[in-house]
This record gives structure tokens, C-alpha cells and sequence, in this order.
């Protein structure tokens, strides 16, 4: 007994000589090929079309994100969709996929900006556009839902986000505000105010990093903190990676700090113009048919800057005077730098091209009588430096984009010392040193990264690249002739995963492996990090990675003592490659307002080089230090009000073959204690603002690495009122800011001078710290 459609079998045409044992037999046979199936009910064979088998159907939601008034795409912004958190990519863009919804309610959030909380369907190419909020207080978190604040801070380990915009309120030059709001960040040192490196959880000069629109700046020299490495104006997104973090980023074992430029004004043009009794800073901004914008940016000091300035120095040796002398020196700064930068989009991509070049000139002369002798010292520095990036970012399918980048980064310094003693009987020279060198150091990288959506919960991103090193060097130092050209060649691979477990458990996983040439090895550096959220208001996170860097900033002490830093190339044997591994654990509380964030860290260096020179010889020794620290920082929001503070608990120490004993000692920027504190309120068309910053010492240079005395604590108190005025289309600012209120007298742990007067003694100059600088400002935007 068969039952069955005809109309159905009908259009099936069969033609067949063979026996079957059985009917089930023949019918496995017959329908094998077929749309068709059969099952046995009471002995009837039941014929009927196989069930279409209904694919899962997965729901994509992709976009990119934007500023409202100017069209400005805005990076690393924080979405959360149905609950589940995420970051866009350097060009603002996003995608999201779901196997259960199809309608998303999504909240973006960007610091600075108004909280966007809307639903959309199912969806691509969604151009999502946040307005500026009017109050721009907000250094590390913007106003939102206490969800949208966690995802700025507490969330990744040893990483955080900075508004950059609030800077322009903060006490302080305004063609400085990055580097002002950097250094009130808990563990970035701001006492001892380097001038050309940050010290970023106990890393040594040279060990971070400064990336700015995908390429390096290697550093200018500047006198006092005026002019901070990047443009203020040029500045869009600050993003602070002080350790642990993933293998997307390599080239330093220490921090990095990734600033990604504006793409300008896609509206109308716009000039921004700011002066001030140091510096002048001008930016100008075209767009073409609203997809695509030319920038331009020229900064300068003026001439003349300083007057003669006080020198505090001590003679050290046998014959020690007591107390602290004063001399003078008469130094001279300038500086220039400009940015050019086209960018544009289309309907699944983005691209730009950024140039940058800047220059700088430092010298000081000093000249004193100290009985029975006559010390004279001169110092002249150079530093060019070059950037330029190529960026072509697609997003090719729904679930995956792809950025490719080449970048060329060059620097050039120039430096010439002579330092000389004679007595003032008979014009015999005691003491003479001549330095006379020039370097360039040279970075091509090329690369291209790639990230897929899996889920809603589920991503990976890798990517592979190559970087190019070259170096060279000429001069004299004292008698001996320097010469030298080296290269390398370093091809790089990472690959990472990223998955949300039960919506609280976020774990990325990956490694990077750096293929070095010279010496045909591999170094894999594996990382790791884990984010918990415990509820809304508690977060624990944690990370551990391991990292290399190709190019070291190594230390030359003479033997006077003095100390300068050239780059060198780690070829392997004789510089050593860099190596470190660091640990981070944090914990973070938000509440009403209230932030609480507590994380500490350890680091381990590897690899560090040190050339000592003496009147027989010279050695280089290759030695190691290791960094523990705990950062708390406190944060209240009032209605018009931001206060916070933070506070740095840290030992940083180091071990070389040449010490007296086998026990690490302090390294010389060891700082146990910093405490900074920052305010700002408005009221009406005012902005009121003050910051404090307190450090414990440092080790007295002098004494390392015999003894460890520590030198007078740091303490500087800035303050600043500025007034807002705004029409439709003119936006001005004005106002006055002071560095130093109280003229406190502080010095720079790594500037300073050793000169001998004799066989035993020494006169030790330390540059002086910012003094009190009160400073008057005009920025006009249009």
C-alpha cells in the first residue's frame, strides 16, 4: 500500500530495471537523489517533499559614527547594543551581529559629547551623529548612564581614553594642553617635568612611545614644557596604553600614547587662531562636496624668549661647601613645526594623508668665575623631525574591514658641547670636553589590519606588517671620531582573539611574533587580558603581556658623570633587544557622579643598555630594572564642577654589572610618591581652573650609585580664568593662565651638569623647573 501525490511524482521521471529484498529497500533507492522522503504508518508507505530546512537568519547592525556639527568621525567611541558592550575602530565605524534580534537599542557615548540613546532596526552604512556637549569637564568620562561610564575606565587594563578638549581649560599654555592634561594622569610622572619623554609606569627615556596619526614622533626638545610634541588643534582622540595592553601595539616596552588626528570640517571651512606672549598657533580647514577635507596647521614661538636665568648648583668632592650656589645661564629656544592632512570617505571607506614636519633650536651658554678658576660651558641643540602616514580603511563585507597604513617617521638631531676649566693664574686648562655629533634615525612601517565579527559576543582581528630601521652617525666626542650607518628589517605578524562569556566575562587572548633579520630570531610576544563585570557599578580587569623594542635610547655617562642619550639600533649582540613583561590587576567603582579606580602594576625590563666612560676606557654594560606601583584616582562630578585626584605609589629600581654591590638600586627617575590634584568650574561664560602637583624626590644624582639620598621634594601649584564668548559663528576664548603661583623653586631630575674644578671636586648645575609664568591668551575659531 503506497500513498502519494501525483501531481508530485509526476514531475519525476524514472526509468528502471533492478530488483529490491524489500519495498523500503526500493524506495531508499528511487527517492535517494529526490526532494523527496517516506515514512511507514499502519503499513502504508506515506511518499511526501522533504521539509525545507529553514537557515538561522543573523541580524547585522553596522554604521559609522560622527560629530553632528562638523561631520568630524569620532574614534575608539563606546557603544552598547542590547546590553553588550563594544569600541569602534580608528574611523569611528562598527559592526554588530545578532542571531535573536533584529530591532537594537543602542547607546554611543563619546567623551565630550552628548550620550546618543535610540532604536534601530536591522541595518548597514547607519551614520550615527553626537552632539557636543555645551560643558566640556570631562577628562577621563562623559554625563550618561553609569553603564556608558564604565566603558571608558575600569573596563581595559592599563588603558583609558582622554577628552582632550577640557585641556584648553586646564592651567597652561594652550599650544602645550595635551601634555598638560597628560601629566595629571595617575601614573604619568609629571614632577621633574620631562621635556622631551613621558616616565609611564617606571619606563626609562626612549621606552614610550608617541604615535599620531599611525606614525612616530620621536621627540623635540623643548625648554620648560612650552610645546607639547603633537598640535593641540590637530588632536581628535587620546588614548593612553600605560602597560598591558594587546598585540595590535608593539615597538616599546613601555607606554604609548596613540593620538589620532581630525579629518576637519566637512561643512564649511573653519580657522582657528590662538596667540599668546610665547607662542603663535594657527589652523585652517577646506572641504570638497562634503566627503573629503583639507587641514593645514603652523605653530611658532617668538624670539628672544628668556632672560638670563638662575642656575641652582653645589660643588661635590672633597673640599664640599655647604648649602647651594647660584648661577646663570643665558639660553635660547625656538621652535616650528607644520601639519598638512587630506582626508576623506566614501560609503564603505575611509582614507587619509597626514604630513607633519617640525624644528626646534636649544642652546645655552654659561660663563662664571669660582675662584681660583673660570668655567665656561656651551651647549647648542638641533632636532628635525618628519612624519608622514598613507590610511585606506574599507569595510569590505558586512562582518569584516580592513585597514592598511605607511607610515614614514625621521629624526635628526644635531648637538654641539664644550665645556672648559682654566685657572684664572696662567690660563691652565684643568678641564676641556668637545662633543660634535650629528644622528638620524629613520622608521618606515607598512601594515595591514583586519578585523571579523563572529556574533554579537565574538571577534577576532590580526594582522601582519614589516618596519624598516636605519641609523646614522658622525661627529667627534672629545678625541675620538664617531661613524657609524646600521639597518634592520623587522617582518611582524599578530593574531587575537576577543569573546564575550554570559555577558559579564570579556577575555582577549593573542600574540605578536617580530622576526628579527640581523640575527634570524624570532620573538614571540604572547598577551593576555580579562575584564569582569561584577554589576554595574564594579569592574575588575586584568593584563599580562610580554614585549619587545627593536630601537633603544641608551644612556652615556662620561667621566665627569654627566649623562646624554643617543638611538641605537638592537641588532642583538651589541645592543641588546629590549625586553619586558608587565603585570596589571584594577578595580573600578562608579556611582552617582562618584569614580573610584585602583590599579597596580608590575614591570620587569630587560636589555637596557649603558655605556660608562673613565680616562682609560670605555665599558657597556647591559643591565635590567623592575617597576611595582599602585594608582588611585578619585573623581566627583557637580552640576558645572569636575574635581579629582590621584595618587602614585611606586618604586622603580635597577641593577648593572658595574654597581658597587649585587642588590638593585634605585634608577634615577624613582619616585615613591605623587600626589595631583585638578578642579575646574564654570559659571556663566567663566572657566575657573587650578591643579596641584607634589613628589616625594628623586635620587640624588650625584651620589647613585655609591649612596641613595634622596633631593627635595617637588611641589608646583597652576592656576587659570577664562572667559567664553560666542556668536553663530565666532567662537573666542581669552584669559590668563600662571604656572607656578607661588614661583616654588623645583629642578628637572635628568637636566643637569657636572663640570670638574680640580682633581677632587665637582660643580654640579641643575637646570631649573618652570618658574612662575603667567601667561595671556587669545583663541578665536570660526
Amino acid at each position: 500500500m503506497v500513498s502519494f501525490n501525483d501531481e508530485l511524482l509526476s514531475g519525476y521521471r524514472l526509468t528502471l530495471d533492478k530488483q529490491f529484498k524489500s519495498p523500503s529497500e526500493a524506495l531508499d533507492f528511487l527517492l535517494h537523489d529526490l526532494p523527496l522522503e517516506y515514512e511507514i504508518s499502519n503499513g502504508v508507505y506515506i511518499i511526501y517533499p522533504k521539509p525545507e530546512q529553514v537557515k538561522p537568519r543573523n541580524y547585522l547592525l553596522s554604521g559609522r559614527i560622527f560629530d553632528r556639527t562638523d561631520l568630524e568621525t569620532l574614534p575608539f567611541s563606546s557603544i552598547i547594543i542590547n546590553e553588550n558592550g563594544l569600541i569602534s575602530d580608528g574611523r569611528g565605524t562598527f559592526s554588530y551581529t545578532s542571531a535573536t534580534d533584529s530591532i537594537f537599542n543602542i547607546k554611543i557615548s563619546y567623551l565630550g559629547y552628548y550620550l546618543l540613546d535610540t532604536i534601530v532596526p536591522a541595518g548597514t552604512n547607519y551614520n550615527f551623529k553626537l552632539m557636543p556637549s555645551v560643558i566640556a569637564l570631562e577628562p577621563i568620562i562623559i554625563e550618561g548612564s553609569s553603564i556608558v561610564r564604565t566603558m571608558k575606565t575600569g573596563t581595559t587594563p592599563g588603558i583609558s581614553n582622554l577628552n582632550h578638549k577640557i585641556a584648553y581649560y586646564l592651567p597652561g599654555n594652550g599650544d602645550n594642553s595635551i601634555f598638560n592634561l597628560l601629566r595629571l594622569q595617575p601614573g604619568i610622572m609629571a614632577a621633574g617635568e620631562q621635556s622631551t619623554d613621558l616616565v609611564i609606569w617606571g619606563s626609562y627615556e626612549g621606552q614610550s612611545q608617541y604615535i599620531f596619526d599611525g606614525f612616530t614622533l620621536y621627540g623635540m626638545k623643548n625648554f620648560n614644557e612650552n610645546i607639547s610634541a603633537v598640535n593641540p588643534f590637530m588632536a581628535k582622540d587620546v588614548k593612553v596604553l600605560k602597560g598591558g595592553y594587546s598585540a595590535e601595539y608593539g615597538e616599546r616596552v613601555g607606554g604609548i600614547i596613540d593620538i589620532t588626528g581630525i579629518d576637519g570640517n566637512r561643512l564649511s571651512p573653519s580657522v582657528q587662531l590662538c596667540v599668546n606672549n610665547m607662542t603663535i598657533n594657527g589652523l585652517f580647514s577646506v572641504p570638497f562636496n562634503k566627503k573629503s577635507t583639507i587641514i593645514a596647521a603652523y605653530r611658532q614661538t617668538y624670539f628672544n624668549l628668556y632672560d638670563a636665568l638662575e642656575l641652582p648648583a653645589r660643588t661635590t668632592g672633597t673640599d664640599k661647601k655647604s648649602g647651594e650656589e647660584t648661577y646663570y645661564a643665558y639660553p635660547d629656544y625656538r621652535f616650528r613645526d607644520f601639519n598638512l592632512k587630506y582626508s576623506g570617505s566614501g560609503e564603505k571607506s575611509h582614507y587619509y594623508f597626514s604630513l607633519y614636519g617640525g624644528r626646534d633650536y636649544f642652546d645655552y651658554a654659561f660663563y662664571q668665575k669660582i675662584h681660583p678658576n673660570i668655567i665656561s660651558l656651551y651647549f647648542n641643540e638641533k632636532n628635525y623631525q618628519l612624519g608622514a602616514a598613507a590610511f585606506y580603511g574599507l569595510t569590505w563585507k558586512d562582518r569584516i574591514s580592513s585597514n592598511l597604513t605607511v607610515s614614514y617617521s625621521h629624526l635628526q638631531t644635531d648637538r654641539d658641547q664644550d665645556k672648559t676649566v682654566e685657572k684664572t693664574v696662567g690660563n691652565q686648562s684643568i678641564y676641556s670636553f668637545i662633543e660634535q655629533y650629528e644622528s638620524a634615525l629613520n622608521e618606515v612601517n607598512s601594515r595591514i589590519d583586519n578585523k571579523i565579527s563572529f556574533s554579537e559576543m565574538h571577534y577576532a582581528d590580526g594582522g601582519l606588517g614589516s618596519i624598516f630601521y636605519s641609523r646614522f652617525q658622525e661627529g667627534k666626542y672629545q678625541e675620538a671620531v664617531l661613524k657609524e650607518d646600521t639597518s634592520l628589517h623587522l617582518p611582524y605578524i599578530y593574531l587575537q582573539d576577543n569573546i564575550t562569556l554570559f555577558k559579564k566575562l570579556t577575555l582577549k587572548s593573542g600574540f605578536r611574533a617580530d622576526f628579527h633579520t640581523k640575527s634570524k630570531k624570532l620573538y614571540f610576544q604572547p598577551r593576555l587580558s580579562a575584564m569582569y563585570r561584577i554589576n554595574d557599578n564594579f569592574r575588575l580587569n586584568s593584563a599580562f603581556g610580554i614585549y619587545n623594542q627593536f630601537v633603544s635610547k641608551n644612556m652615556i655617562i662620561d667621566e665627569s658623570g654627566n649623562f646624554n642619550f643617543l638611538w641605537s639600533i638592537c641588532d642583538g649582540s651589541r645592543v641588546p633587544v629590549l625586553n619586558s613583561n608587565s603585570l596589571t590587576l584594577g578595580f573600578s567603582f562608579i556611582k552617582n557622579d562618584y569614580l573610584l579606580s585602583l590599579e597596580g602594576y608590575l614591570r620587569h625590563t630587560g636589555g637596557i643598555s649603558r655605556t660608562i666612560e673613565s680616562k682609560k676606557d670605555i665599558y657597556t654594560y647591559e643591565g635590567d630594572g623592575k617597576t611595582k606601583g599602585l594608582d588611585l584616582f578619585m573623581k566627583k562630578e557637580f552640576k558645572n564642577q569636575t574635581l579629582w585626584i590621584c595618587y602614585t605609589l611606586s618604586k622603580t629600581e635597577e641593577y648593572f654589572p658595574y654597581f658597587p654591590t649585587e642588590d638593585y638600586l634605585p634608577a634615577m627617575h624613582d619616585q615613591r610618591h605623587e600626589i595631583k590634584m585638578a578642579g575646574l568650574a564654570k559659571f556663566k561664560s567663566f572657566h575657573f581652573s587650578a591643579n596641584f602637583v607634589y613628589g616625594s624626590g628623586f635620587p640624588d644624582p650625584d651620589q647613585l650609585p655609591d649612596l641613595v639620598e634622596y633631593m627635595r621634594p617637588y611641589k608646583r601649584l597652576d592656576a587659570a580664568a577664562i572667559y567664553n564668548f560666542s556668536t553663530r559663528k565666532i567662537h573666542l576664548n581669552a584669559g590668563i593662565s600662571v604656572l607656578n603661583v607661588f614661583n616654588t623653586e623645583n629642578i628637572k631630575f635628568s637636566n643637569y651638569t657636572r663640570i670638574p674644578t680640580d682633581e677632587t671636586n665637582k660643580v654640579s648645575i641643575h637646570a631649573e623647573s618652570v618658574p612662575f609664568t603667567p601667561t595671556l591668551f587669545l583663541h578665536i575659531y570660526y
